[in-house]
């Protein structure tokens, strides 16, 4: 479907590049293709939560914003530049068509990679629809089932170096969105049984009284070590099914991490560069990690909350030298790790976080 998708687009990119246009117009169309998925990639989020902090179109707002940005970027800055070149540049025909074909063919490629992003943002699961993961069967982050022609992937890796360099912020596209398309299509993988795509950063809660230690090191009775956070989910602000009750499954939950090494100096701003997604292996239960499967719904019962939030010990593998800097819930959920210590798990640790710690900190 994706591959059907891609070579239909880029045929009838290269079409219309060759028939209707200038070299001038070439040029144009490709500089506002690239101009327009850079504006869209920015702000879809920003503008979406416009709509999901007022609880509209929750499942629909990112497909939305992201849609509407790019078509109406595109349009605007393809009118301007027509607008402001008033003189064509006629090098001859030779020149004209190896231009269309080379912008087309780019254009294309951007075009096709913007729809298939698009289509990953869609609230919807189906073999009619182009999806990275299959629901039904085991989930492996690491094993996507990409196009042969995977312009998603060129168009996100381009932003990624764009995020990361001439236009960099202190917040990073490759941080905030380690391994976007993974994240994307991972998250909607149980659409079909209702469980939602979308929250409010208010969904998540971390302990926050002193002498807690949310992010620490617990080494199991055989000798394997994970990093276990510490994260509530509130019944609440998009958490819960179009019931309201909390459903969700793990792989919405991930942990990014970055390489210490990587950082030039300990300050270094975390959220800088690039950084890794990991998912978790399971939950830590009872002194156990109990595994689970990325797309295994879970829905607590009622009685299992405290004061209205699931508190959960979420389990990771995380590899040597690697620093904690991002939780992430779902679509649209973020908590900044990146100032906690990683602390070896004792039982004074576990205490401090089963009960209410000290004072507010």
């Amino acid at each position: 479907m994706a591959l059907v998708i891609v070579l239909l687009v880029l045929a009838l990119t290269l079409a219309f590049f060759h028939l209707k246009c200038t070299m001038m117009q070439s040029f144009m169309m490709l500089w506002s293709s690239v101009v327009a998925t850079i504006l869209a990639l920015s702000y879809y989020e920003v503008v979406a939560e416009l709509f999901i902090s007022r609880g509209y179109v929750l499942q629909w707002a990112h497909f939305g914003c992201y849609l509407i940005i790019f078509i109406a970027c595109f349009a605007l800055l393809r009118s301007g530049c027509e607008f402001l070149t008033g003189v064509d540049i006629d090098l001859g025909n030779m020149v004209k068509t190896s231009t269309a074909i080379v912008c087309g063919f780019l254009t294309g490629i951007i075009f096709s990679g913007n729809l298939l992003i698009v289509m990953g943002h869609l609230p919807m699961q189906g073999k009619i629809f182009y999806s990275r993961f299959d629901a039904s069967g085991s989930v492996s982050p690491n094993n996507p089932k990409a196009p042969v022609l995977g312009t998603d992937a060129f168009v996100s890796s381009l932003y990624g170096l764009i995020s990361s360099g001439s236009m960099s912020s202190d917040k990073s596209f490759n941080v905030l969105h380690a391994d976007y398309l993974s994240q994307i299509h991972l998250n909607k993988l149980k659409v079909k049984d209702r469980v939602l795509t979308i929250c409010s950063p208010e969904a998540m809660q971390m302990p926050s009284k002193k002498g807690q230690h949310p992010v620490r090191l617990w080494v199991s009775p055989d000798n394997k070590e994970f990093v276990v956070v510490r994260m509530g989910i509130k019944d609440s602000g998009g958490a819960g099914n179009n019931f309201g009750k909390i459903t969700f499954f793990p792989a919405q939950i991930r942990l990014v991490v970055k390489d210490k090494d990587k950082m030039t100096v300990p300050t270094d701003n975390p959220l800088t560069g690039s950084a890794k997604a990991l998912y978790p292996v399971g939950f830590l239960e009872n002194n156990k990690v109990i595994e689970k499967e990325l797309n295994e719904i879970i829905s607590p019962k009622p009685e299992e909350l405290k004061n209205r939030v699931l508190w959960l010990d979420i389990a990771f593998n995380m590899p040597p030298n690697y620093k904690p800097v991002l939780l992430e819930f779902k679509q649209n959920g973020v908590m900044d790790l990146s100032s906690y210590d990683v602390v070896k798990s004792s039982p004074e640790v576990e205490r401090a976080l089963d009960g209410d710690g000290q004072e507010d900190g």
